[in-house]
């Protein structure tokens, strides 16, 4: 499956996984609040079920539409089960390691989507995509350093978290033409809900209200950066969308520092550094 696009076609991919990769990082921030509150369980269902009533208003209101039946449902529960099994261990890894570490780490899954769509539709990748992709993932080695004395195994739940991101990323290809940003987020955050269900009702603690607001906001940003990144990957190749997902740099570090008033590691750094420059070759190679 090879794709042909035009250059519009591909700035308006790229600027949905920019976006989409704010709207991870701002996720990342509210849940951090949350994950020593509450089980991780009722955390993705409370934010899975907030975010339904808000995106069939949002589809409404910003988007002049509304939810529409999809033609491939069971198509979306899987991707539903492969986001709430990312979540998952996203989140435990969170509870260890601060927002910048674990983006870094969780840049390992652009480069499986660029190998996977070489295998899988036969997207023509040239030398440049290639070297950024493998500086980008030297990066991510530096930043979890595996064997140093400051290794630690939760980094091991952020990179099977990045597989299966990456596999969802992949079957985006699937998605109807006729299935808006709206319809995406609606059913990944309601199939998210439906399976998690039984777990977070078994575990169940109750909800402060001061806590609500930082679930609305997670529920929003969640679904919208699922929403807008699987629309990303349907109109542009994994190549040419790779380096944009690195954008969620800037913005996880620059949330760890003012949020927490953390400094990350000098690893952190070097590593996030790697993978900047790697992200600034393909886009100069991509300009000639």
């Amino acid at each position: 499956m090879r794709l042909t696009l035009a250059p519009s076609t591909v700035v308006q991919g790229m600027v949905m996984m920019c976006t989409a990769s704010l709207c991870f990082s701002l996720n990342d921030t509210f849940t951090k609040f949350l994950v020593f509150r509450y089980g991780i369980p009722e955390i993705i269902f409370l934010r899975s079920l907030i975010a339904l009533p808000l995106l069939a208003a949002m589809a409404i209101v910003i988007g002049r539409t509304k939810i529409r039946w999809s033609s491939r449902l069971f198509f979306h529960a899987i991707r539903g089960a492969l986001n709430l099994a990312a979540a998952y261990l996203y989140i435990n890894g969170l509870q260890y390691l601060s927002v910048a570490e674990t983006t870094v780490i969780l840049f390992s899954s652009p480069l499986i989507v660029t190998l996977a769509s070489v295998f899988f539709f036969k997207e023509v990748v040239g030398w440049q995509k290639w070297a950024a992709a493998l500086c980008s993932f030297t990066g991510v080695v530096i930043a979890i350093r595996p064997g140093a004395e400051a290794f630690q195994p939760a980094s091991l739940f952020i990179l099977a978290s990045s597989f299966l991101y990456a596999a969802n990323s992949l079957t985006a290809r699937w998605i109807p033409e006729a299935d808006n940003l709206w319809t995406i987020s609606f059913f990944g955050a309601a199939f998210s809900a439906l399976f998690v269900a039984p777990l977070a009702v078994s575990e169940w603690i109750p909800v402060h209200s001061e806590d609500l607001m930082f679930l609305t906001a997670a529920a929003l940003c969640s679904s919208l950066g699922i929403g807008l990144s699987s629309l990303a990957y349907r109109l542009a190749q994994a190549s040419d969308l790779a380096p944009y997902a690195y954008s969620g740099l800037i913005w996880s570090l620059g949330i760890t520092m003012i949020v927490w008033g953390s400094v990350p590691t000098l690893w952190t750094f070097l590593g996030a550094a790697v993978i900047a420059a790697s992200s600034l070759f393909h886009f100069l190679t991509s300009r000639q």
